[in-house]
């Protein structure tokens, strides 16, 4: 039998290790390269998706005022970084860049990384730029896939994250 004060005691540890519990699920956070840390409960400001960290993500941008702008797929942070104007940022204002790594699943330098372009994987908006550390895993994944190119950082165009399908139009 508890008494009156051994209750007050454990209640107040249950509550104490519900609260811890619940708190590490809201803030839920990934750490970048720099330090900095992705939150993967904010939703990406391209599609609108929440952050995961699978096959084509995350991708983060991290600027110099130390904000940090997660993507659930490394085609989303092309997209935003492409379209500087679309978004309210200055490029000027970017400090580091990240991508997943398809091999590693670990975070890598987007500047660094090594993209294969033109491959059937697609995110949700679209073609996807696998990236790679290694220029040599880029090659071998591209052939495996039928890719059509392993390009840098700055060789990733707007055209290469459009889809090739065809949209239809319904009439109304």
């Amino acid at each position: 039998m508890f008494n009156r004060t051994k209750l007050v005691s454990l209640l107040g540890v249950l509550s104490v290790l519900a609260w811890g519990a619940l708190s590490g699920a809201v803030a839920a956070t990934v750490d970048l390269p720099d330090g900095s840390k992705l939150d993967l409960e904010a939703t990406c400001p391209v599609c609108g998706m929440k952050m995961t960290h699978g096959d084509v993500g995350p991708a983060a941008v991290v600027f110099k005022d130390g904000k940090v702008v997660g993507f659930d797929a490394n085609g989303d942070l092309f997209r935003y970084v492409l379209a500087p104007e679309k978004y309210g940022f200055e490029p000027s204002a970017i400090k580091n860049l990240y991508v997943t790594d398809r091999g590693t699943k670990k975070f890598i330098e987007a500047k660094q990384a090594f993209y294969v372009i033109g491959t059937d994987i697609e995110a949700d908006m679209g073609p996807e730029p696998i990236p790679f550390a290694k220029k040599e895993d880029a090659e071998k994944f591209m052939a495996e896939k039928k890719g059509k190119k392993v390009a840098g950082y700055a060789e990733v165009t707007v055209f290469d994250l459009k889809s090739a399908k065809k949209t239809l139009k319904m009439k109304h």
